[in-house]
């Protein structure tokens, strides 16, 4: 009889142990709300930074601000964002190829980082370097001057370049870099000799155009917009295939495509990762970003700024192949072949 009590309070003890482990929450107790699960995953621990590779102000940074305290309830840590400008993307770039691979130093990456390989320019090599998390936005590239411009429409700009090789200058943030790109390819294209200005930062690029440093105004949708709707900027022209029609302040401006002018460039920003991170941690910062990208703040607040007009998320895999193919592209493009 003793020996029967005594089975019966093993298997008692047994089933309490079991439902108690059934009862105990998945992953630590850090993980914040709304976000995927993390399992046993000892991570993240302390705070994340998101190095972007320019000076703030400009699309980029204002993305990533929107996004990180969004990223941060969802991980339970502090998300940082840290600006390091300069070498058109490269040095930003360098800076998190030698953090430690701990997936607590994360890269905002865009296309002047495909570039840069294109370019073959050294300490620029994304492929070899990082590991893709996952692309968050695609955007649309518009120029326009300051509202107390002489110039009223693209066709009065593009006549007075014409007659005047090399005298309206074009600012950017990235020298050898995307706007450079984008100033230069718009120029051939329409047959007309610009002057590219670089700066380090958006807000200087800013400043030279309302200060008549320079003619044109180059920008993103996302932070082209604030400046026109503050009217110090009046568009002239989107270098895409079509117009912007959903978008009040740029319905009437005609795309390049309508021109004959046969350039059209945007952009995209994601984020990568030193390669050599834990494949955990990499699997896990990407379905944190897909998740901020998916929440109904961050949806709420690109509709308020048309800052996912072109659907931007792509996920890790995908976003991998698509840094070759834009490597190779601009390769191509760059190289003349």
């Amino acid at each position: 009889m003793k020996k029967m009590s005594s089975i019966a309070m093993i298997f008692v003890m047994l089933v309490s142990l079991l439902v108690g482990c059934a009862q105990e929450p998945v992953g630590n107790s850090n993980q914040g709300t709304n976000g995927p699960e993390k399992a046993a995953l000892d991570y993240p621990k302390r705070a994340i930074e998101i190095v972007v590779p320019f000076g703030a102000g400009g699309s980029a940074d204002m993305m990533t601000r929107q996004m990180a305290p969004i990223m941060s309830g969802i991980v339970g840590k502090p998300v940082n964002v840290i600006n390091r400008a300069g070498g058109g993307g490269v040095d930003g770039m360098v800076a998190v190829a030698q953090a430690p691979a701990d997936g607590y130093t994360i890269l905002q990456i865009t296309p002047s980082h495909a570039i840069a390989q294109a370019l073959d320019r050294p300490n620029a090599n994304l492929t070899d370097d990082f590991l893709p998390i996952g692309n968050f936005q695609k955007d649309i590239q518009v120029f326009g001057v300051a509202k107390n411009s002489p110039f009223d429409t693209i066709e009065d700009l593009i006549a007075y370049a014409k007659e005047n090789p090399g005298k309206v200058k074009i600012g950017g943030t990235s020298p050898g870099g995307l706007d450079d790109y984008m100033a230069n390819g718009f120029a051939e294209a329409a047959g007309i000799e610009l002057t590219y200005v670089p700066y380090n930062a958006a807000a200087e690029t800013k400043a030279a155009v309302l200060g008549g440093e320079i003619e044109i105004y180059q920008d993103k949708v996302l932070s082209f917009l604030t400046m026109v709707r503050a009217g110090d900027i009046k568009p002239l022209v989107v270098l895409h295939d079509e117009r912007l029609t959903m978008i009040e302040e740029l319905k009437d401006i005609s795309c390049t495509v309508e021109l004959g002018i046969d350039f059209t460039q945007g952009s995209w920003r994601g984020f990568a990762v030193k390669k050599g991170t834990p494949q955990e941690i990499v699997e896990y910062l990407s379905e944190v970003i897909e998740a901020v990208y998916n929440s109904k703040e961050y949806q709420d607040a690109a509709a308020k700024d048309m800052s996912d007009i072109i659907p931007g998320y792509i996920g890790a895999g995908e976003y991998g192949k698509m840094w070759s193919s834009e490597i190779q592209k601009f390769r191509e493009i760059l190289s003349g072949n």
